[in-house]
């Protein structure tokens, strides 16, 4: 039985995470079939978002299977006997593991939302950071506890992405606490875009993505990209000549030509698939 489900819907593909007896914790049998599923997703033309959430209302994902992981570091371990420090390597291999993870949905070429439908714990959190748009319940609350265990709470990106998401000062308060965070504050802090009530975020986040299918596809990506570039530039020149270059780049598309010609006749334009292959890394 498959742990991570993927699904269309019309032009989106809606992936969960469906480990509800865990609390849709993490096992790395599930970290490979997102990967799998969010990369097969980004790769078909026709799709032109994506939306992860949660199988159940009690929690978008709770972190690390940490019964999972303990059963197959025994096995890993079994297998290399003495060779490695058994503690030390799984660690590193687990941290290398959702890494990737991470990586991969926040460099995928279409834009992704998180339907968060309940509780966001851990690499939870991360996920949702990691992605470009959120829609949350009423009822979750986002934590990273590691702090409070001793170990550092800086994990998964999340030291990256909530600074750029909330601000510094707020992301601080966040991660040197380990406290939960509701949707009220984390809606006022701005990681949350829209608050609904737990059975309507997938569907609220599907709404979200159906506005934006209606739109060029590559205008979306390299919106997408250079949104992204630009938090990190070293000037504003920097940020100018990345825009004037992409803009440059989807003035020529096919897409644009039929925004303008639809702008002449005045109707809605119908946007075609992207001009060039996605390129998924």
């Amino acid at each position: 039985m498959s742990t991570v489900d993927s699904v269309r819907h019309d032009s989106s593909v809606v992936i969960t995470l469906n480990n509800p007896d865990s609390f849709n914790a993490l096992a790395p049998n599930m970290i490979d079939e997102f990967i799998t599923a969010a990369r097969d997703a980004a790769s078909d033309r026709s799709c032109r978002t994506i939306v992860i959430t949660g199988e159940g209302q009690k929690a978008f994902c709770a972190g690390i299977d940490v019964k999972s992981v303990a059963a197959h570091d025994a096995s890993r371990d079994a297998a290399v006997g003495d060779q490695l420090d058994p503690v030390a390597a799984g660690f590193e291999n687990l941290h290398h593991h959702l890494s990737s993870m991470i990586r991969t949905l926040h460099t995928l070429p279409i834009p992704v939302i998180a339907a968060v439908n309940g509780h966001a714990i851990g690499a939870g959190f991360a996920l949702a950071a990691a992605s470009d748009l959120r829609v949350a319940g009423d009822n979750v609350k986002f934590a990273d506890g590691f702090v409070r265990r001793g170990i550092s709470g800086c994990e998964l990106g999340l030291s990256y992405f909530l600074p750029k998401l909330v601000g510094a000062s707020i992301a601080f308060d966040w991660m040197m606490t380990g406290r939960r965070v509701g949707a009220d504050e984390a809606s006022r802090a701005g990681l949350i875009g829209q608050v609904v009530t737990p059975e309507q975020t997938v569907a609220t986040a599907l709404e979200l993505a159906k506005s934006i299918a209606e739109l060029a596809p590559m205008a979306v990506s390299m919106t997408k990209e250079v949104m992204w570039s630009n938090l990190h530039a070293a000037s504003l020149d920097q940020a100018l000549a990345l825009e004037g270059r992409t803009q440059a780049m989807t003035r020529t598309t096919s897409d644009a030509a039929e925004a303008r010609l639809a702008f002449l006749q005045k109707r809605p334009p119908v946007f075609g698939q992207p001009d060039r292959p996605r390129i998924v890394r």
